[in-house]
């Protein structure tokens, strides 16, 4: 069984401000009236806020603070307000040495729920476990 806790993600926090600095600037670009692209500002201010409370820095409520995954390749997130969701691995989980997305199908729920985990958030071992783990043993028992 492998455990472990998340740390805050300095390298998801940049990720996640370029991309909505970009978003930004592309929609400036677009041929929407001035007054349409200051209405959209405080959406893309607050998805980024939003984002980075919840996936970069964990200090949401609903932020996921950590991963227990058993030889069954069963997981179990653990969030900061001290609930846990049980459930399956989804099959569109994805793996790489920079990335992992872990996609849960809780118990009793229909929607998935996403885990972005870059290597700055869990320690060095930790997430080489992990990478192993979900690319040699869970791969042919995930769900797809």
């Amino acid at each position: 069984m492998l455990e472990m806790n998340l740390a805050s993600s300095r390298a998801l926090a940049g990720i996640l401000v370029s991309a909505h600095a970009a978003s930004a600037l592309l929609l400036g670009l677009t041929g929407l009236p001035w007054m349409g692209k200051v209405a959209a500002l405080p959406v893309f201010l607050a998805s980024l806020a939003l984002s980075l409370r919840r996936h970069a820095w964990r200090l949401s409520p609903s932020a996921v603070v950590g991963v227990r995954l058993d030889r069954e390749c069963r997981a179990a997130f653990r969030r900061l307000d001290g609930k846990t969701l049980e459930g399956t691995l989804h099959g569109s989980s994805f793996v790489s040495p920079w990335l992992t997305v872990l996609n849960l199908r809780p118990e009793g729920r229909w929607r998935t729920v996403s885990l972005v985990i870059l290597p700055d958030a869990v320690e060095r071992e930790a997430f080489r476990q992990l990478r192993v783990l979900l690319r040699w043993k869970c791969a042919q028992v995930r769900p797809g």
